[in-house]
């Protein structure tokens, strides 16, 4: 039963939202869930904020204000003068954050730590000064909350906090909502397979460039990366494309490294977040796919891959780790965990064992089923429960 009692007896019943981006992260960690709230009736009406305010007629009904990703030094005296008015006006202050921005430390030292060289990201972030920002934003909030446990682990061991919250992502049934697919009749013989994930997996090659008045010291340029696709699975992708064994689909940006294959596949430029679902849903995918590696960025982000297929009726393939269990994808259908040290070989044998109707059933049924017993819908139960405890509750003890 969603808690909202306090929410409509205390006078107070806006949430503010300071949304860190307009990327998917910032629709799948709070706008679609302030979209939802927004229209059921909880006591709260979760508001996503273009710009900061301070006015004293809304800051008097404010329940909570939740800062995505207050990193820069913009934002510690942003958030300090929040601070400093909070006993006059007695909102709770939540700090939220999906993706590692520091270096956790846990992981061993022939990996990457924090943000890795092949996420573009790492290009223009610098994560020390992010460290000593967080230093200053943290003790300031009442509440953290992150996406994974592995997250938790990381803020509590680097920042020495323990008023860490985990709200898993989920995805909205009212945009994940195609009819449930029934079972089929035969194996499989040309499976359609997609990739969905972000370019910030990989980095293509940037060629250099000669100075010029924009650029008086010219760019150097960026060599190609594999990232995340440093497995056998991009190879093995190659393979079955090459022999015309399986109608392949990537969506968002084209890695360079399918570039040979690029005529024989179907390429989906990115949309935006509100059109992606039914975009992915159309395609009617029988698998989709995701590779990563071991670093401490991927051990701290969420299954939402994983999420979006069992909500489409995809069977999902997804990479764990030989060295520990500390993949995101430890959560998946078993017999569609591949190591990241396997051949393309033993990819392509449990690949076509997937294919064979009676196991093709068993894991997709297993997959529907999770998304309600797992709790992937953000219309559940304990997600809106999660989501109220976050913007309403006092005390978080209990919740964390």
């Amino acid at each position: 039963m969603l808690n909202c009692d306090t929410a409509r007896f205390d006078g107070k019943n806006i949430a503010l939202i300071y949304v860190g981006d307009n990327s998917g992260c910032s629709h799948v960690r709070l706008r679609y869930n302030a979209m939802y709230f927004d229209g059921i009736d909880t006591g709260v009406i979760p508001i996503i904020m273009p710009v900061f305010t301070f006015d004293p007629n809304i800051l008097a009904h404010c329940k909570s204000i939740v800062f995505q990703r207050p990193v820069s030094t913009t934002h510690v005296e942003i958030v300090k003068r929040y601070k400093a008015l909070q006993p006059k006006y007695g909102y709770k202050m939540v700090f939220e954050l999906d993706d590692l921005i520091f270096k956790t430390g846990l992981g061993p030292a022939d990996k990457e730590d924090g943000i890795p060289s092949y996420n573009m990201s790492s290009q223009r972030i610098n994560l020390d000064a992010i460290q000593n920002t967080l230093k200053d934003v943290l003790p300031l909030m009442d509440l953290i909350v992150v996406s994974t446990d592995y997250l938790k682990k990381a803020f509590e061991k680097v920042f020495g906090v323990n008023n860490v919250m985990t709200i898993k992502n989920v995805v909205p049934r009212y945009l994940w909502n195609y009819p449930r697919k029934g079972d089929i009749t035969e194996d499989l013989k040309k499976p359609k397979v997609i990739y969905s994930g972000s370019p910030t997996h990989y980095i293509n090659p940037i060629p250099p460039r000669a100075p010029s008045p924009q650029e008086p010291q010219g760019f150097p340029g960026i060599a190609g990366k594999r990232g995340d696709w440093n497995t056998a699975l991009c190879d093995w992708v190659i393979k079955n494309v090459k022999e015309d064994k399986i109608d392949f689909i990537c969506m968002g940006a084209l890695p360079f490294f399918w570039e040979p294959i690029k005529d024989k596949i179907k390429f989906i430029p990115w949309a935006n977040s509100q059109t992606f679902p039914r975009l992915f849903m159309e395609q009617m995918a029988d698998f989709s796919i995701a590779s990563i590696v071991d670093n401490e960025f991927n051990k701290c982000k969420s299954a939402l891959r994983f999420t979006e297929a069992c909500a489409t009726g995809a069977v999902f393939i997804g990479t764990v780790f030989s060295a520990n269990d500390d993949s995101p994808y430890r959560e998946i259908h078993p017999e569609c965990k591949y190591y990241d040290n396997w051949t393309v070989d033993q990819i392509d044998n449990m690949f076509w064992k997937l294919c064979k109707k009676e196991k093709f059933n068993e894991i997709r049924n297993w997959q529907y089923n999770q998304c309600n017993q797992a709790d992937f819908w953000l219309e559940s139960s304990k997600h809106m429960n999660d989501w109220m405890n976050m913007l309403d509750s006092k005390d978080t003890s209990q919740f964390i």
